[in-house]
C-alpha cells in the first residue's frame, strides 16, 4: 500500500535506497547529497533539503566566468525548456559564478513513495538533460580536477 505521510529524513533515505539512488549526509550541511550516477562529468553539487513545507532538490553548477553572458542570454530559454526546474544565476564578488537549479514539492498533505519517486526521477532526469545542454553550450567550468578560486562546492 502506498500511504501518504509526512516524510522524515529516515523515510526519505529509505525511499532513495529503494529507488537505487546513491546518497549520503555530509557534515557541512543538513541536506542529503544525491549522486546523478555514472556518465555525468560536471562540477556540481546536488542536494535534497527536507523542509517543514516540503522538499527542495537543489543543484549548483560551477560556470565558466567567460560564459556568463551567453548563459544569462539563454536563461529564459532554459527555464522554458525545463519547466519542473527553476534556474537562476548566483554571482557573488570574488566567487565562482554558479547556475542553480531547484525543484520543489509540497508535503503538507503527506507524500507517498510513488509521488516521491516521481518527483526525484523527474527532477534528476531534467538535471541530467540540463548538464548535457550546458556542456554543449560550453558554459560549465571544466578545470584540471581542482576547483577554481573563490567559493567552493562542499
Amino acid at each position: 500500500m502506498n500511504i501518504q505521510q509526512a516524510p522524515s529524513q529516515a523515510l526519505i533515505e529509505e525511499w532513495l535506497t529503494a529507488m537505487g539512488v546513491s546518497h549520503y549526509m555530509c557534515e557541512q550541511c543538513t541536506a542529503l547529497h544525491i549522486s546523478l550516477g555514472q556518465g555525468v562529468e560536471a562540477p556540481l553539487e546536488n542536494r535534497l533539503f527536507i523542509e517543514d513545507w516540503g522538499l527542495l532538490l537543489s543543484t549548483e553548477f560551477q560556470v565558466r566566468p567567460s560564459a556568463m553572458m551567453v548563459l544569462a542570454g539563454e536563461l529564459g530559454h532554459l527555464n522554458a525548456n525545463y519547466p519542473t526546474l527553476k534556474l537562476f544565476l548566483d554571482i557573488v564578488d570574488d566567487a565562482v559564478p554558479q547556475l542553480v537549479a531547484g525543484a520543489t514539492t509540497l508535503t503538507g498533505a503527506g507524500l507517498s513513495a510513488d509521488q516521491f519517486a516521481l518527483f526525484v526521477s523527474t527532477s534528476l532526469d531534467a538535471i541530467v538533460a540540463l548538464v548535457d545542454d550546458l556542456q554543449q553550450m560550453e558554459c560549465l567550468y571544466q578545470g584540471d580536477g581542482s576547483a577554481p578560486e573563490g567559493r567552493q562546492l562542499h
